[in-house]
């Protein structure tokens, strides 16, 4: 079978009236470089994309175009809200039928006193949209939107620990709100949805005299009702990092995150959700089937080839110490990542995970400073030096493909080419199509893809194609934030910002937030 990235034109043929033959590329002209413009999909068919505006009402709310796409990415309604001004967008969540977009006040009270979010929900049912907002606890910090069976739950962490699940009923708003019983201080760490299980999963870190001893994973009804709880403890040294989930075919929640290196050192809950500096040693495998859950470990010096997904610099290093190391029974040194939040794909009986290693960049600059009189002796000058912070290098992508049982399958690892960036943010994703696993990323309006067949084995060496465009004469300046996600079956969703040239139209350069369907065959 031949395979490629099909990029350009899609043809509904398929459809009772003909279809006008079009690029499959949607784009908003962006005005600010802190325009929010977030998509959100709803089902293979459709989706959301909300805008940000630079028009305001008569009360001077912020409107934002809520913009339907079909599967074409064709604009099938269009509806301007207004929004009080200063809310941000936070997250946002859809099971189907609705579409629930969380927007929290930035800190300034005097912007909106009475509310500390508001919520824009999209009901394809009555295909309406309807707005709600409320307060949560003084100094309370949101973390995520899951959406399921038509209610959308709000994980809400407190600065000192702790928290609350608030539970809404997007039909008629009515809330619940649960907070988990514990001994000790947790913090809500991630959250996930499960459509056909009907439930929703919550991570939560737990700590003991501000301490990080375990992880449970409760796992809610949509009506806010705790259905399980497993709690795993911290090994020594080490401790469950970011993770991924899924349901096996038994209803057991199975888990597959990082393993992280843990010193045992009070910390501060304050922002721990968003501390990705902490590197992982290896992966863990559990199995959620009692309060006890099973589990594997996986490290990675352990595995013959992760020095592939190393960079230059550390592969050196791992060979150096391997031939200092004359005797074969010393254990061998770490091999270290540090990783962005994994994702998990199913592929065939196996559970693909796919984790992002990054590093971080420095250098060092040196500057001359002037001392005046009764310091550094009178008027001289004097050298220091200072760090200045690069950038993110995401270096590698880790695949590690588990069977039912835990059992790790096969390693792999893929390697895109990107320059460094001041942001974090996923550059890659993965899909399983008909029998193979696709790996693809977007850079400067190219995408580079590669594919593994259910043994691990690359089907072929890394492919590039280029992104169509709208018109035959543009040419992509510069790109910002582009990022691929799955959309159903063999489609990808590639999107970002970009900055056009194209001396043939009125407008000859236009920056440009896009939206781009990309199909492997």
């Amino acid at each position: 079978m031949k395979k490629h990235i099909l990029i350009a034109l899609l043809c509904l043929a398929s459809w009772a009236n003909a279809q006008q033959v079009e690029p499959v590329r949607y784009e908003v002209n962006r005005w600010n470089k802190e325009q929010g413009c977030h998509y959100q999909v709803l089902d293979e068919t459709n989706g959301i994309l909300a805008i940000e505006t630079e028009k305001t009402d008569k009360d001077k709310r912020r409107l934002w175009n809520f913009a339907c796409l079909d599967t074409t990415l064709y604009e099938t309604r269009s509806d301007l809200i207004p929004l009080p001004d200063k809310l941000k967008y936070h997250d946002s969540g859809c099971d189907g039928r609705f579409a629930a977009f969380l927007f929290v006040n930035d800190g300034n009270k005097k912007a909106s006193d009475s509310l500390d979010f508001l919520v824009v929900a999209f009901d394809r049912k009555e295909n309406a949209y309807r707005t709600f907002w409320d307060k949560w606890p003084e100094k309370s910090v949101p973390l995520s939107v899951e959406v399921v069976d038509g209610t959308m739950m709000l994980a809400v962490n407190n600065k000192g620990g702790n928290g609350a699940l608030l539970f809404y009923d997007l039909s008629s708003e009515e809330k619940r709100s649960v907070t988990p019983s514990s001994s000790a201080s947790f913090v809500f760490f991630q959250t996930a949805t499960f459509r056909k299980q009907h439930r929703f999963v919550v991570a939560v870190k737990e700590f003991e005299n501000k301490r990080f001893v375990s992880t449970s994973f409760l796992v809610y009804s949509p009506t806010g009702n705790l259905q399980s709880s497993s709690r795993y403890a911290n090994i020594p040294n080490a401790a469950l990092g970011r993770m991924g989930f899924r349901f096996d075919e038994s209803g057991n929640l199975i888990v597959i995150g990082t393993l992280e290196r843990e010193t045992g050192r009070k910390v501060k809950l304050e922002g721990l959700t968003e501390n990705f500096d902490k590197e992982s040693l290896g992966v863990v495998w559990i199995k959620c089937a009692s309060s006890t859950p099973e589990s594997r470990v996986y490290l990675f010096k352990d595995m013959p080839e992760i020095e592939y997904a190393l960079t230059a610099s550390d592969r050196v290093r791992v060979r150096e110490e391997r031939l200092k190391k004359k005797d074969k029974n010393i254990t061998k040194g770490e091999i270290a990542f540090q990783f962005l939040t994994p994702r998990l794909t199913d592929f065939g009986d196996l559970t693909v995970f796919a984790a992002e290693a990054f590093m971080p960049y420095y250098h060092t600059e040196m500057r001359t400073g002037h001392g005046y009189y009764g310091y550094y002796g009178g008027y001289g000058s004097y050298p220091y030096t200072y760090t200045v912070f690069d950038g993110y290098d995401f270096f590698s992508e880790i695949l590690l493909a588990f069977d039912r049982d835990g059992n790790l399958k096969w390693q792999q690892s893929v390697k895109f080419d990107n320059e460094l960036t001041y942001d974090l943010f996923p550059h890659a994703a993965e899909g399983a199509c008909y029998d193979e696993l696709v790996v693809a990323s977007p850079f400067r309006n190219k995408l580079r893809y590669t594919a593994f067949d259910a043994n691990g084995l690359p089907l072929m060496g890394q492919q590039e194609e280029k992104l169509a465009p709208k018109h035959g004469a543009d040419y992509v300046e510069d790109e910002y934030y582009a990022q691929i996600t799955k959309w159903y079956g063999g489609r990808f969703l590639v999107f970002g910002s970009q900055i056009i040239q194209n001396s043939t139209q009125p407008k000859p350069r236009r920056t440009v937030f896009y939206l781009q369907k990309v199909q492997y065959e």
